[in-house]
């Protein structure tokens, strides 16, 4: 894995104990845990706000928000050698996920508006789209708020290619798949029984005050949402279940959201890949 100081200098490869890259179809796309050997020369790079760079200098930017110093040190030749453990996150968007001193309120304002509002760095979102009502009070995190508009749009985001796009759920399973899987090399998820009780239906309210109802073909449990319409309410009811775990041999190209096609079986989107150094 190619890690980049904020100074330009690459840290190297036996330095590095260990690292896992995520991405996953949260607001925040892209994530990084890693256990760092380091000397005090390079401590300073990788404290709390620093900015790490992955996949070479032209690579996505990470900010260091979580730097612990591992107790266990070592002793190399006369030189001693402890390690760091950091948390990064995607620098473009780290800043929703602080709580909010001031309020953000929004009305028919595009997806990539809330983000900066929120304070990220970002100047589109692909398949941009306006969100009717967003609200995040004093004392919340934006991302949760920004997660519950996602869902109410009945789509997800993702970061590929140095950008940020939002896809509908359904669009997933339309893409090309980008790598074929035999279906038995993977370890299968039934969550049947969480499904029934975690996914509710939805019901609102109009402006006339007449009830109206959302997905309710299955049993389970209801929940009231205010100032939605219909689709909106589907939309709610809709989300991406874990249907499989699969190892494979390292492959920094796959993302969240990415389409795989499993020999004998059914084409699968990627919800969480994580690249383990």
């Amino acid at each position: 894995m190619i890690i980049y100081l904020s100074n330009g200098n690459l840290i190297r490869g036996d330095l590095i104990k260990s690292a896992v890259l995520r991405s996953d179809m949260s607001p925040v796309p892209v994530t990084l845990e890693a256990e760092i050997r380091t000397d005090d020369d390079m401590t300073r790079y990788l404290s709390e706000g620093q900015i790490l760079t992955i996949g070479g200098e032209s690579g996505d930017a990470l900010r260091i928000i979580k730097s612990n110093r591992v107790i266990n040190r070592m002793v190399q030749g006369e030189r001693e050698i402890s390690a760091i453990q950091i948390t990064a996150i995607l620098d473009a968007c780290h800043s929703i996920v602080f709580v909010r001193s001031r309020a953000i309120i929004k009305e028919n304002s595009a997806l990539s508006s809330i983000y900066r509002a929120a304070g990220a760095n970002i100047k589109a979102i692909d398949a941009d789209f306006p969100v009717p009502r967003f609200y995040c009070p004093i004392g919340d995190t934006p991302s949760f708020h920004i997660t519950r508009a996602l869902q109410e749009e009945g789509g997800i985001v993702r970061w590929k290619k140095g950008a940020i796009s939002f896809i509908r759920l359904p669009d997933l399973f339309k893409t090309k798949a980008v790598m074929d899987l035999p279906n038995n090399a993977s370890d299968d998820v039934d969550s049947g029984f969480l499904e029934r009780h975690e996914i509710p239906w939805f019901y609102s309210l109009d402006e006339a005050g007449v009830v109206v109802i959302g997905n309710q073909k299955k049993p389970r449990s209801v929940r009231f949402s205010p100032f939605k319409n219909v689709q909106r309410l589907y939309n709610m009811s809709r989300c991406l279940i874990q249907k499989k775990v699969t190892k494979i041999n390292l492959n920094a190209r796959l993302v969240a959201g990415d389409l795989i096609n499993f020999i004998d079986g059914v084409p699968l989107s990627i919800i969480t890949a994580a690249h383990v150094f």
